[in-house]
């Protein structure tokens, strides 16, 4: 045998008694490694079915939502066979999309258009046919909070519908669109505020008011998700002066113009109950109260215990007709009464924390809730399940009450 034959020969071997060694090394530990040393992992399943549930559930009404300057603005509604009555409207200012404005003279309306881009919508788009556009001199704010419940009916008591007529493109559109064509008269009250109040923004919102976007119709079936900062979201003066037969005067929607979403109450009346399920509804419509009992069972299952891993976990009831969330929160309540989220999501992150649609059910990690729970008084015994994004979504959510689940993963201590 040649040298270089020799040393891939000896090569050869070294390699092997290597690989050797090391799946040996690891069968090693383990044999070695006394059975007392060894961490067992045991899980345990609270649920309601059991002989001591392990919590009580109830379904509320929301009361409100703060829902000034939201992401998207909805409008429509939807009348659910279980859920009862779903409108949204919104309030909005338009700003100037620039200073110094020069109107020139005698500027003539020649029409006005109010456009949103949007962004998706909930139900039948189709059956978006019934559109209000109201203007009152009456004022909203930026800097201030607005929530869903406020009553501005008083600003808009007699005031005229401004439509005249819109359409909307279809989602598949590579733009999809909201384009509201409105009466002349608006228009010509803006060009008659002349150019000393088109100096800039703050001038032109102190004299100049709010617009309300409303859909009522009882034969509508959809919210369409609205975003004020879209391409193709403005509102535009077409004019003419003694100079220039074409002209157009553009405003802003989102920047510094106030808005508000408004959504119509929701007693728990509104709702078709079945008392082996529990309820989630966006737009300020209904939550799921988990209160955690029987807490004597649950600590003598862990008596010199050390919790690994605690989840909560529940499966859906769809009907096929309107989906659930892609996103549920859970929050807990702290002894004050305040809501405050888990330190499982603000210490761990959302990943780790769940809480996603998948596989039709929810998952949730609350392991660091739970153990503080076990071992601190200050902590109370109750949990939220609330609408993620209530405030720019429509979707509602319907609970399995007898899949709700808490797997407890534990090692002796």
């Amino acid at each position: 045998m040649n040298i270089t034959g020799s040393k891939i020969l000896i090569l050869f071997f070294v390699i092997t008694i290597l690989l050797s060694a090391c799946d040996e090394s690891s069968e090693l530990g383990l044999e070695v490694q006394p059975n007392s040393d060894k961490i067992e992992i045991f899980n345990n399943f609270l649920t309601q079915t059991g002989q001591l549930p392990p919590f009580a559930l109830t379904t509320e009404s929301v009361d409100s939502l703060r829902s000034d300057e939201p992401s998207s603005l909805l409008l429509g509604s939807i009348d659910d066979p279980i859920f009862g009555e779903n409108i949204s409207s919104f309030l909005t200012q338009i700003s100037l999309s620039q200073s110094n404005i020069d109107l020139g003279s005698n500027p003539i309306v020649d029409s006005v258009v109010l456009s949103y881009s949007y962004s998706g919508y909930y139900g039948d788009l189709a059956s978006l046919n019934n559109i209000h556009v109201n203007y009152s001199d009456e004022k909203i704010y930026k800097d201030s909070i607005y929530y869903s419940n406020q009553d501005f009916s008083n600003f808009f008591t007699g005031t005229q519908d401004l439509l005249l007529d819109f359409t909307i493109s279809p989602d598949s559109s590579s733009s999809p669109l909201l384009s509201m064509k409105l009466d002349n008269g608006i228009g010509q009250q803006i060009l008659d505020l002349g150019n000393s109040n088109m100096a800039d923004n703050q001038t032109f919102q102190e004299n100049f008011g709010s617009f309300w976007i409303s859909e009522m119709s009882i034969n509508s079936n959809v919210v369409v998700y609205l975003n004020a900062s879209g391409s193709n979201s403005s509102f535009t003066v077409y004019y003419h002066n003694d100079d220039n037969d074409s002209l157009q005067l553009n405003f802003v929607l989102d920047g510094e113009s106030a808005r508000v979403n408004l959504f119509n109450e929701k007693p728990l009346s509104n709702l078709l109950v079945n008392e082996s399920r529990s309820y989630i509804q966006s737009m300020a419509g209904f939550q799921t109260k988990i209160e955690l009992q029987n807490i004597n069972y649950i600590d003598s299952i862990l008596s010199n215990k050390a919790i690994n891993q605690v989840t909560l976990s529940f499966n859906v009831i769809e009907d096929g007709i309107y989906s659930p969330h892609q996103n549920l929160s859970l929050v807990r309540v702290d002894s004050s009464g305040t809501n405050i989220f888990l330190k499982d999501l603000t210490v761990e992150g959302a990943s780790h924390f769940g809480g996603e649609f998948d596989n039709n059910s929810y998952e949730f990690n609350i392991t660091r809730f739970f153990s503080n729970y076990l071992l601190h008084d200050s902590y109370t015994n109750e949990l939220y399940l609330l609408a993620s994004g209530g405030v720019i979504n429509a979707n509602r959510t319907i609970i399995d009450n007898n899949s709700i689940t808490i797997t407890i993963l534990y090692s002796d201590l």
